[in-house]
């Protein structure tokens, strides 16, 4: 009869505490992207974010929020820091999404949303680093669901700092006027065909 002596049995042991780790812990588990809210337009609403998460793509530190808008319709999304140090940022995007919150890209694609446009010191303030986010006379491209992901760009800290976001979006004027004078049109040749037909 052999008997075999394990000269390795510090490294067997290492390698079964680690398989036995994984085995207990499991696989790292996805944090899917969270929305604050759906805005019923025109909205207002205020949250707290992180002081450069937008910047460095960290998504827990970001606030996402969506809202339903149509093709043509004008957009204006104003972006405000309540707090000095917060130095807001935003993105749009078109569509929605509950994509893992690693995915987060700020001026990218990313999660089955299309980038469409960055809004970053639009507006002058007098007191922080930078200027607040304002994306105005927008030209909303699709009728579908939108996000915005506003968040920290060059903060004075870590945070959380607070904001505020106004967003409202309205029909393109000259379709408004187009559309008026159709209605318009309308009503003029039902009043003329009502009138020839107590002529008659």
């Amino acid at each position: 009869m052999t008997i075999r002596c394990f000269t390795n049995l510090p490294k067997l042991a290492a390698v079964a505490a680690f398989a036995l780790g994984v085995l207990a812990t499991g696989p790292a588990r996805a944090v899917p992207i969270s929305y604050e809210g759906t805005l019923a337009l025109p909205a207002t609403v205020s949250g707290s974010v992180g002081g450069n998460g937008w910047e460095s793509e960290t998504a827990a530190e970001v606030d996402f929020w969506r809202f339903s808008g149509r093709a043509g319709d004008v957009l204006t999304a104003i972006g405000t820091r309540l707090v000095p140090g917060l130095d807001p940022v935003f993105t749009l995007y078109f569509g929605t999404t509950s994509a893992d919150a690693s995915l987060f890209l700020h001026d990218a694609d990313w999660g089955g949303l299309t980038y469409l446009a960055l809004a970053d010191d639009e507006v002058v303030v007098g007191a922080g680093p930078g200027g607040d986010p304002a994306l105005t006379g927008f030209l909303l491209p699709f009728t579908g669901n939108y996000t915005i992901a506003i968040g920290g760009i060059a903060s004075a800290g870590a945070g959380p700092f607070g904001y505020q976001l106004q967003v409202s979006a309205v029909p393109e004027p000259e379709v408004a006027v187009l559309f008026g004078a159709g209605l318009g049109a309308l009503a003029w040749f039902g009043r003329r065909k009502r009138s020839a037909e107590r002529t008659a």
